[in-house]
């Protein structure tokens, strides 16, 4: 379908001062082909997408030469890659010109869902650095921890507060990113629903609350600190226009080298992804950093010597399980690495916090139930009973329905697929009990 004449006047009239010498060429790639892209997972490796086009600016991502149905991909479910848009994976190169990547930080990562660019700042990320994951919205949040656990990392805290909760947390955090709501013209082509959704009006309000959720950020960004902000829109009001309003926070543009990507237009302050000039979506993104010197935030330590250790029940199922101490909600059980506890006490006092470490399991009795993230976390121990599935029996479990298997296993199993863990089963005599977690399952039919 030609969806050239369905754009609004007040966008085209906007794009063609932007691009008075290419305007026909990017109007036409909107009702073009939108590319397909992963980045994988460096955790859970799989020969998958090996011979597929890479990524310039992503050493992990991936072109696809076409779509699959990544629904019925066991690979996909067990957390193996995540489905990204290839510009938004630029956030990597920002990361490594920064020169952000081995040492200990704390990262915000302030309007999270659906989990894209935190699963990838996980995978950027130090060993000893901790994600903070926010999203407001709850069925966003869902899909947000939904995405986390998949990815399997400990160093993480997903939280569901507005912006404004954070600004308490004075000097706290040495990076922020902020994948600012925008009005989304960048996703005009693969979406036709943001057409509709457009207006200047829209423009103008996002610019406004851009500036809100910026202005609560940077009351708790570090001086010295990075803040790294990017849209999914065209809109100088809403990119550039706030980077030049940005100033006025003491955050400074800092300016970032494209000479690898000419693709890439560079702009004032940041730069510009066009779908005419490169293989991806429309996307900005840009690097500040904070005026001043960087200081610690005022805390009182936590005494790990203090902390409980694992359970015995619990010990068993996980590498290095000296590292973790146990937290305990309710019925379940968090396994929070050591050094996370600190920022854990700190933030769970102003925070709601939804997800923190792995959540190991629950209690039933005397007996210990493990939790679906613990058979995806990245520190289950490689030992655990296993029970490998095909492709067809793999569909049939995350279905949440009962696969046929012969195994002389009895009691709690995982269940894996091309040896990586889908999620738990538990095997009796003559009977299985299949574990996937009921509203993660696979509701379609081929």
């Amino acid at each position: 379908m030609n969806r050239i004449n369905q754009y609004p006047d007040a966008f085209t009239e906007r794009m063609k001062t932007l691009l008075p010498d290419d305007y026909e060429a990017f109007i036409k790639s909107l009702d073009g082909y939108s590319p397909t892209s992963v980045r994988m997972n460096a955790t859970k490796p799989t020969g998958k997408f090996a011979d597929e086009e890479n990524i310039s600016w992503c050493n992990t991502g991936k072109y696809l030469n076409e779509r699959p149905s990544f629904t019925f991909d066991p690979i996909f479910h067990a957390g193996s890659y995540y489905v990204q848009e290839a510009s938004s994976m630029f956030l990597e190169e920002v990361w490594k010109q920064l020169n952000l990547g081995s040492q200990p930080l704390k990262v915000l990562d302030l309007c999270a869902a659906p989990g894209g660019k935190s699963t990838h700042l996980l995978s950027l990320m130090s060993a000893e650095s901790l994600l903070v994951t926010n999203e407001l919205i709850p069925n966003r949040n869902k899909i947000l921890q939904q995405n986390i656990i998949k990815w399997g990392y400990a160093n993480c805290i997903i939280t569901q507060n507005k912006p404004e909760d954070f600004a308490g947390f004075e000097n706290y955090f040495d990076v922020i990113l902020i994948d600012a709501p925008c009005s989304g013209e960048g996703l005009f082509r693969k979406d036709k629903d943001a057409i509709g959704e457009w207006s200047e009006k829209n423009v103008a309000t996002c610019a406004v609350r851009q500036k809100d959720i910026v202005t609560h950020a940077a009351a708790c960004l570090k001086p010295g600190g990075h803040l790294i902000y990017s849209t999914c829109t065209y809109e100088p009001v809403e990119n550039d226009e706030n980077i030049a309003w940005m100033q006025q926070l003491g955050l400074q543009s800092l300016s970032l080298d494209l000479s690898k990507y000419p693709g890439v237009t560079k702009t004032q302050y940041g730069c510009q992804f066009y779908p005419h000039r490169i293989k991806g979506e429309g996307f900005y993104i840009a690097a500040l950093q904070k005026e001043g010197t960087a200081h610690a935030y005022p805390s009182a330590p936590v005494n790990n010597k203090k902390l409980p250790l694992l359970s015995p029940a619990l010990q068993g199922y996980l590498r290095q399980p000296e590292a973790f101490t146990e937290l305990k909600k309710n019925d379940f059980i968090f396994a929070m690495p050591l050094w996370m506890m600190n920022d854990f006490t700190i933030l769970e006092k102003r925070l709601y916090i939804r997800n923190a470490g792995i959540l190991a399991g629950s209690i039933k009795g005397t007996d210990f139930l493990p939790a679906h993230d613990l058979a995806l976390s990245n520190h289950i121990r490689k030992d655990i009973p296993s029970v490998e599935l095909s492709e067809e029996e793999a569909i049939t479990y995350l279905r949440c329905e009962t696969p046929k298997i012969n195994s002389e296993l009895r009691g709690w199993c995982l269940a894996t697929y091309q040896g990586l863990n889908l999620g738990w089963m538990k095997l009796m005599p003559g009977r299985l009990n299949n574990y996937f977690p009921k509203d993660w399952r696979i509701l379609k039919r081929a």
